[in-house]
């Protein structure tokens, strides 16, 4: 390939493109090359019924207005896949899709990345990947007996695929989120107490989304010290289900100031 650029961004998933739009605002020459299509990963490792966690509002990339529909909806996977292609394109970002990094290595103070329509050299790499593209199971998953069937969720599409019986996980990607699954999912009522024990935030509260309250609490500008678990331990309010049939509950530890800003004193 000719020239050297100044980066090569591997992915072209959302922190890809948002990290493309930055170094283009620097005037950095770099390329973003994608093995697949732009949002890949959002294209074929999500289930049918798959929204968003965040609100439309809170997942713009770098650079685009705040004035969108619908700002406190919840994107499908099929919505979100748009908007990064119209990202990049009106942004004219320089991704180079079907071109997956084979191999990446050293020569002197540049790297190379090794790739099917040649090698790109570099003075920096962004690896923007994700996590997702390998199952990651517990180990104690190879203790369970055959007749368990076991489904990752970059495999999951929808509930008819399921046998009969109840469907259990842990984490929000092993089925998804019991308030945005589609018609005739199956959910085991004990997964769900579990992730709400587990200490995760309801969605709404006093008619506002719960984003919407961590911004407005400043909960959501903290810096990376201050989301240092024992900061967090000690600072942080927490809403959470605490039965199916209760409202919200608010546990304020001390210095709690999120918990006073949602309460209102």
């Amino acid at each position: 390939m000719a020239g050297i650029l100044d980066v090569v961004v591997v992915g072209a998933g959302s922190a890809g493109l948002g990290i493309s739009y930055l170094l283009k605002q620097q005037g950095r020459d770099h390329q973003v090359l994608e093995r697949g299509c732009i949002g890949e990963t959002w294209r074929t490792q999500r289930w049918d019924s798959f929204r968003l966690n965040s609100p439309n509002i809170r997942s713009l990339l770098p650079g685009d207005s705040h004035d969108v529909p619908d700002p406190w909806g919840a994107s499908t996977q099929h919505q979100f896949v748009a908007y990064l292609e119209k990202y990049v394109e009106r942004h004219q970002l320089p991704v180079i899709t079907g071109t997956p990094a084979e191999e990446l290595s050293r020569d002197d103070e540049l790297f190379l990345v090794t790739t099917p329509r040649g090698v790109f050299q570099a003075r920096n790499v962004v690896v923007a990947s994700g996590s997702l593209n390998c199952p990651k199971r517990s180990p104690e998953s190879a203790e369970l007996p055959a007749t368990v069937r076991q489904l990752d969720s970059s495999a999951y599409r929808n509930a008819a695929e399921l046998e009969q019986g109840a469907v259990l996980g842990s984490r929000q990607r092993s089925i998804g989120r019991p308030d945005r699954r589609g018609p005739g999912t199956r959910w085991d009522a004990r997964s769900s107490w579990r992730r709400a024990e587990s200490g995760r935030l309801v969605r709404h509260y006093r008619g506002g989304d719960i984003f919407n309250w961590m911004t407005l609490s400043g909960y959501s500008r903290r810096t990376a010290q201050g989301n240092h678990p024992a900061i967090r331990e000690a600072a942080a309010a927490r809403l959470a289900w605490c039965h199916p049939h209760h409202q919200p509950a608010i546990a304020e530890r001390p210095g709690g100031r999120v918990a006073r800003s949602l309460l209102g004193y």
